[in-house]
């Protein structure tokens, strides 16, 4: 594994142990919004997946996730926006949750959606 992707595999497996009351409720708004913009089509896979993600978020906040046994801690001396790395999945000169929700597509006809 690489230097990036151990860097935000420890940035995430952080994000999910400070913050997993607001990651659980997220992925249930997401399910719930897939659930009713499929009229529940994929309801199965939706629950499956919520369940899974709450699953890994109480493993991480136990300390040790699937497959991470005897890892060591992240380092967490500053976080990414402080230190002038970006954060991953984010663009330079963003910070890692600032584009949530404004993704943009364009419709058959040409329209754009937000």
């Amino acid at each position: 594994m690489n230097d990036f992707q151990e860097q935000a595999k420890n940035w995430l497996r952080n994000v999910v142990k400070q913050n997993p009351d607001k990651i659980k409720a997220g992925v249930e708004k997401a399910g719930d919004l897939i659930d009713k913009q499929t009229g529940g089509k994929y309801a199965d896979k939706v629950d499956s997946a919520q369940e899974k993600v709450g699953n890994f978020v109480d493993k991480q906040n136990a300390g040790e996730a699937p497959g991470q046994a005897g890892a060591e801690p992240a380092e967490t001396s500053q976080p990414a926006s402080q230190s002038g790395e970006t954060a991953p999945g984010s663009t330079p000169g963003t910070s890692a949750g600032s584009s949530a929700g404004t993704a943009q597509s364009e419709t058959s006809d040409g329209r754009t959606n937000s």
